[in-house]
């Protein structure tokens, strides 16, 4: 191929061959995951899990809570994680029947590569320390030579890596009761002026780490206060080993059991036409009350397990032992819900606004990251600490409202978000055009032609 024949092959996809469906699943989920993390930015990180360190524990913020821990937690990242499967497919297969050839793998590979400095800098230097854009690269390295494979398999492939992360949070569980037993007696000793070896200080200090992730201490409460209360460089360089353990330490366990099982699961769901909402409407129907049905209760129980035993480090690995599958049927009923809506053509002027933000992804989840910086950190306004979930959920939703009219009003004049076309220039070699000649009429829900 000639070079301008692989620019014209090799280009980013045009706005009239987006499927909507997908940009408005995107737009969702990129709020969806705000929300979850809202706590994280706003309040001490155990306080994500545990609504007793932090948030408010009258009646309305522990219910808020809980309505969070049944519905949404987990799932928002898993339905960004099936759109971050489906669009490697849509994205080669429209590359390679154009004749792009080996191109489309050089462009893919450049693309994830890009991706990946991008979540190294968000994590090490914008200060999100539960940024995914850094691990979904990883991922997209790998799932490049699964993106041919028959749905049925890479369908197959996810579920039963999905049912071998819940063997292995089993296995986990058993580890950590054993271990809080132990620790348990050794407490004990230290308390009757015993000495410990070196053999059981280690096991303690295992038990203590762990329980830290569950439960606020002193010294954990300390070191989060000191990021959000010093300088920008101060912030940097105290949050950097914290958040390099938390990419890196369990990053074979996020990768293999939870985003890549996602996203092959996203890839078959796109090929059985699922995804860009042209099956019946009965169909996502059934889908929304099958995966309710199973994922509610498992919730309940889950989030019973973790209030009897006071949201500690035993009962947040035993609730995890069915995790995935409740998770997985919420992500199921979240996507029947949302598709059967899309499928009705009902509330079509929330599905602009959806769209227009998916569109503009990238954009709009760093941009909340910056917001949120800015919020929370004493070297902006210093509200760490000071808002309990209620607020800092209708903070998400402010921010929610503000991307969602500014990306409706910049996809009006721009074919890109700000972000996507550093990204697509980067990828592609070549800066690519911004303006719409003309202007344009933003995303219009209902368009279901090619690719993403």
């Amino acid at each position: 191929m000639t070079d301008a024949e692989i620019a014209a092959t090799a280009a980013p996809v045009k706005k009239s061959d987006r499927i909507d469906s997908l940009d408005i699943l995107r737009g969702i989920a990129v709020f969806g995951i705000l929300l979850m993390n809202i706590s994280a930015f706003g309040l001490i990180w155990q306080a994500y899990g545990n609504p007793y360190a932090a948030g408010g524990t009258d009646p309305l913020n522990l219910r808020l809570f809980e309505i969070m821990n049944v519905g949404f937690e987990g799932t928002m990242r898993g339905i960004f994680s099936l759109l971050f499967g489906a669009g490697i497919v849509l994205m080669t297969e429209r590359m390679e029947s154009s004749g792009a050839g080996l191109t489309t793998a050089e462009i893919h590979f450049r693309r994830m590569s890009w991706l990946m400095l991008f979540g190294f800098v968000h994590w090490a230097l914008l200060l999100w320390t539960g940024e995914i854009l850094f691990a979904y690269s990883l991922c997209g390295f790998l799932l490049f030579a699964f993106r041919k494979m028959a749905a049925k398999w890479q369908f197959a492939i996810g579920i039963a890596a999905l049912a071998v992360a819940a063997v292995v949070l089993n296995s986990d569980y058993h580890d950590t009761v054993e271990l809080s037993e132990t620790a348990e007696q050794l407490e004990a000793v230290v308390a009757s002026g015993g000495t410990l070896d070196p053999e059981q200080q280690m096991a303690l200090d295992e038990w203590n780490e762990m329980v830290m992730h569950t439960t606020p201490t002193a010294e954990s409460t300390a070191m989060f206060e000191a990021w959000h209360s010093g300088s920008y460089p101060e912030a940097v360089a105290g949050q950097w080993e914290f958040s390099r353990d938390f990419q890196w330490n369990d990053l074979p366990f996020w990768l293999f059991t939870d985003m890549m099982p996602f996203m092959l699961i996203g890839m078959a769901l796109l090929k059985w036409r699922v995804l860009s909402a042209e099956r019946e409407a009965k169909f996502y129907a059934l889908m929304m009350g099958v995966g309710y049905a199973i994922g509610i209760p498992l919730g309940i129980y889950e989030l019973g397990i973790l209030q009897a035993g006071d949201y500690g480090a035993v009962a947040s690995a035993e609730a995890s032992r069915t995790y995935e599958f409740s998770r997985l049927a919420m992500v199921f009923g979240h996507l029947g819900l949302v598709l059967l809506v899309i499928r009705l053509g009902v509330l079509r002027w929330l599905q602009r606004g959806f769209a227009a933000a998916g569109q503009m992804a990238l954009s709009n989840y760093i941009g909340q990251t910056l917001i949120c910086t800015a919020l929370f950190y004493g070297f902006g306004f210093g509200l760490y600490g000071q808002l309990d979930r209620s607020q800092l959920y209708l903070l998400v939703l402010t921010i929610a409202a503000v991307e969602m009219t500014i990306s409706v009003i910049w996809l009006k004049n721009f074919r890109f978000g700000p972000l996507e076309w550093v990204w697509r220039s980067l990828t592609y070699w070549k800066p690519q055009p911004m303006r719409l000649s003309g202007g344009g009429s933003g995303p219009v829900p209902g368009q279901m032609l090619g690719a993403t």
